[in-house]
């Protein structure tokens, strides 16, 4: 395999593994969950991870200077040290990426990692991207406001199976949780919905964990009912999927 080196400005690569590596599985063994997929086309870059149960992708768009797509999957920990060596490196900082056979090499001016790529068949992500079509309700939230209703659930969600419920009714988010014996949370917040009634259920690390990442002081949630997958866009270039608690 040729190897194929593409630069990119370190702050730009810095930002794309922000928004998707704390999504990736933290237990050993799930096929390739435990690394972050990076995918080199002509005219773009995108980072992806997925632990089976929400998934987080992040775009850049730009000539990359490869003919034809290219894909590996990085080990979290090696891109742990890149964000580390990223955030000193100065604000035009270039970063280079050398994509060889089983490692991969990032370049900095005054650094070099080296790092094994993961082995194994990354999920086919494309295929758990919902449609627009496949989640038809829109709502714009508030990212801070949402946040903070989050972390307060949070409180009340119990230690074993925690969720927290999103209920969306005219007008209005109410962000609940309750737990026997610990006592419940409610928060609500003005949204712009009129659609029908309806409580989709998470684990508010799943959200908190997202929230926490995004730049942004806005975020597009997009759902179709309290069971099916439910994905948060920032910028139009990087998209969370989280799946529902439904039992």
């Amino acid at each position: 395999d040729v190897k194929t080196a593409v630069s990119v400005p370190v702050k730009d690569f810095v930002e794309l593994c922000e928004r998707t590596t704390f999504a990736a599985a933290r237990e050993m063994g799930r096929y390739a969950f435990n690394g972050v997929l990076l995918e080199v086309d002509p005219n773009e870059m995108t980072l992806v991870a997925t632990d089976g149960r929400r998934l987080a992708l992040a775009r850049l768009e730009g000539q990359t200077g490869i003919s034809k797509r290219q894909s590996r999957i990085l080990p979290v920990k090696g891109l742990a040290q890149l964000q580390r060596a990223g955030s000193e490196a100065g604000p035009d900082a270039v970063l280079k990426i050398g994509l060889l056979e089983n490692q991969v090499a990032f370049a900095l001016p005054s650094t070099e990692i080296v790092a094994q790529l993961v082995e194994g068949e990354f999920p086919d992500f494309r295929a758990v991207l919902p449609k627009e079509t496949d989640a038809p309700q829109k709502v714009a939230l508030d990212r801070e406001e949402l946040a903070s209703a989050i972390r307060r659930a949070a409180v009340t969600a119990g230690d074993g199976a925690r969720s927290v419920e999103l209920n969306f009714g005219s007008g209005r988010l109410s962000v609940t949780s309750r737990q026997e014996g610990v006592g419940e949370s409610r928060s609500e917040m003005p949204v712009d919905y009129d659609g029908d009634e309806v409580g989709i259920r998470f684990n508010p690390e799943f959200l908190g964990d997202y929230l926490k990442v995004l730049p942004e002081p806005s975020v597009d949630y997009r759902f179709k009912d309290r069971a099916s997958a439910g994905f948060f866009t920032g910028k139009d270039d990087s998209v969370y999927v989280v799946m529902p608690i439904t039992s």
